[in-house]
Parts: C-alpha cells; sequence; structure tokens
C-alpha cells in the first residue's frame, strides 16, 4: 500500500472535529458574497515567475472585488515558514498552492488543513482528492531536456539510460537531489528501472548542479551543457519564448510530481479562499493555469500543452506513489556523501 493510499485512511478525528460548520454542501453563491466583502485573499505559492502571476491575474479578471496578495516561495521555505507560523497561530496564509511532499500529510494530521470539497471538485479523479483537504491541479513532469542547436534529432537522448552515456561527460546537469522532491522522484523511477549507483556514475560522467530546473534550462541555452534531466515547466516556458530546445518523456515511464492546492482551517479569509480555490478547479481555472503554466492539469477535458507532448499515451508516475520519507532520505544522504557534501 503506498503512502497516499495509506494516508486515505488516516483522517484523524480531531481534524474533522476542526472544522466549521459551512465546511458542507456549500453555497458558493453566499460564500462569493462573502469573500467580495472581506476583499482580499493572502496566497502562498511556488509557481515559477511569471507564471503564478498570469494565473492570478486571470482569477482577478473573474472576481476583481477581491485582491490577491500572493507571496512565493520555494517549496521548502514555504513548508518551513507555514510549519512555523502556523502552530504559533502566526500565519496570514487563506491559501496554500505547492509542489506534493509528504509534509502536506503531517499538516493534515495535525488538523491544520480545512475539510471542505469544492462543488467544482465532483468532475476530478478520486486520486486528486486527497482527504477532502488537499486538491492536485496540475503535474509538473521531469523530462530528458536537449540542445536542438548541439544535438540533432535523432541523436537526442530518448530514455532515462541515455542520461548516463559517456558520450554526454561534462554536457549533462541537472538540479541536485538534495534540494529537490521531484529530483527524488526521478531518481525513485531510475532506481525502479535498475540503474544503480547513480550518483558515481553521474559524477564519473561529469554531471553539472544548478539552482533548480530553471538554472538546468539557462545553462543549457548558454551551451554549458548539451543535455539535462529536469521538470517541465522552466523548459515550457522558454520553448514557448523561442529557446531551441527539446523536451523528451522516457516511454518507460515519467515521473511527475503534483501541485497541491489547500486552506489552513484557520485564516483571516476564508470565504475568499474557498472561492479561489473553487475557482482553480473549474474548467476556466484549470484552462487558465494550463495556459499560462503550460503542463498538463488534472481536470478532464482541460486540454493539453501546446509547446509539449501531452499526457495522453504517458506512463505517469507520480511522486506520492513512489517516494517515502525513509526513501527521500536515503537518496539525499548517499548523493551528499558521493559529492562530498555531508
Amino acid at each position: 500500500m503506498t503512502l497516499l493510499r495509506r494516508s486515505l485512511l488516516q483522517l484523524p478525528f480531531a481534524a474533522a472535529l476542526a472544522e466549521p460548520a459551512f465546511a458542507q454542501a456549500p453555497d458558493m453563491a453566499a460564500i462569493a458574497a462573502t469573500a467580495k466583502k472581506q476583499g482580499k485573499l493572502n496566497l502562498q505559492h511556488n509557481i515559477p515567475p511569471p507564471l503564478g502571476d498570469l494565473w492570478v491575474a486571470e482569477f482577478q479578471k473573474a472576481f476583481p472585488e477581491i485582491a490577491v496578495e500572493a507571496t512565493r516561495l520555494p517549496s521548502t521555505e514555504m513548508m518551513q515558514r507555514f510549519g512555523t507560523e502556523y502552530p504559533a497561530g502566526a500565519s496570514q496564509a487563506d491559501l496554500i498552492i505547492t509542489l506534493w511532499d509528504d509534509t502536506l500529510l503531517k499538516w493534515s494530521d495535525a488538523g491544520w488543513l480545512r475539510t471542505w470539497t469544492p462543488p467544482e471538485a465532483a468532475a476530478f479523479d478520486p486520486r486528486y482528492k486527497i482527504r477532502d483537504q488537499i486538491y492536485i491541479t496540475q503535474f509538473n513532469r521531469s523530462c530528458l531536456l536537449s540542445s536542438k542547436t548541439k544535438i540533432k534529432e535523432a541523436d537526442a537522448p530518448k530514455e532515462w539510460t541515455d542520461f548516463f552515456d559517456p558520450k554526454w561527460k561534462d554536457k549533462i546537469g541537472m538540479d541536485p537531489p538534495w534540494r529537490s522532491v521531484a529530483v527524488q522522484q526521478m531518481l525513485a523511477v531510475w532506481d525502479q528501472q535498475g540503474m544503480k549507483d547513480v550518483a558515481k556514475r553521474l559524477k564519473a560522467n561529469g554531471v553539472k548542479f544548478f539552482n533548480g530546473s530553471a538554472g538546468v534550462v539557462q545553462a543549457t541555452i548558454r551551451g554549458d551543457i548539451w543535455i539535462g534531466a529536469v521538470i517541465d515547466p522552466p523548459v515550457i516556458t522558454a520553448i514557448n519564448d523561442g529557446a531551441p530546445l527539446r523536451a523528451t518523456f522516457p516511454t518507460s515511464g515519467v515521473p511527475a510530481v503534483g501541485t497541491g492546492i489547500m486552506m489552513p482551517v484557520k485564516c483571516p479569509h476564508p470565504e475568499a479562499g474557498m472561492v479561489f480555490l473553487n475557482w482553480a478547479l473549474s474548467m476556466q481555472g484549470q484552462k487558465a493555469l494550463l495556459e499560462t503554466a503550460g503542463s498538463p492539469v488534472t481536470r478532464p477535458g482541460a486540454g493539453s500543452p501546446k509547446s509539449v507532448a501531452g499526457v495522453d499515451g504517458q506512463k505517469i508516475l507520480l511522486s506520492s506513489d513512489l517516494l517515502t520519507p525513509a526513501m527521500q532520505k536515503a537518496f539525499i544522504d548517499e548523493w551528499r556523501s558521493v559529492f562530498g557534501l555531508q
């Protein structure tokens, strides 16, 4: 039984008691009226710029009466901040959007997340509705990035095993796994596919580390490296801007980390948070997210990305089904040891 599936059976009684009466059978017209009177929403997210700002702008077109104060933070920093502020009663977040991590289940177990079912959630696959608290809106998929100016289409890497080919020595880059859940899930897939000692092999092959997938993308554009293993949002942005890059999604399996949206139980503008969450799951909100951020969204019928392959026919492997906390720690410890960062 996977961590995510186990989590569905572990909703604590205390968390259920913490919910306000209006959590059931929501009257969205009444909630929206109250939200407009509140006139403000405090949003914390880690959607890469400028994509998050563009998506928020689409929400404000639909609800101009609700001013959104958006704060973007890296996932780890955001989780540390909320984990410190919320129990101290100092959190001002009405809504949180972040990549999937086991930390979210810990917040749920602690009774920090509101149990609430937006009307628009009815359209979604049950595996994207975690405890009726965390809703998965979008995938960030891992892919093989390559330079069109340096590598011909026929020679471009197509499977994960191609990333280790000695012909790419000193020309490969990635985000290090000690700072990225997305990279950890990629390592889990590599392990499932029988690739062992990958840290040692990549060190011997001259792998270069960069600050996030966006750093890998920029290094590929500059020609510092020729190929990379990255998540697709910054690749999509760069391709849309005309960069000579290609994104390849291996047929053997595409690791994907979901982006979760959730509301704290205690927040200054709960109705505004409900309005945004319901809009984020609506066809309008999902299409806006797809068009601004580019990565696949989870609502059926919302469409596929324009500049890279969609999920149809892909073997999508969710991080929540791949990773356990023990596995994550083992990956980080191994890579830090191999690269002398203990």
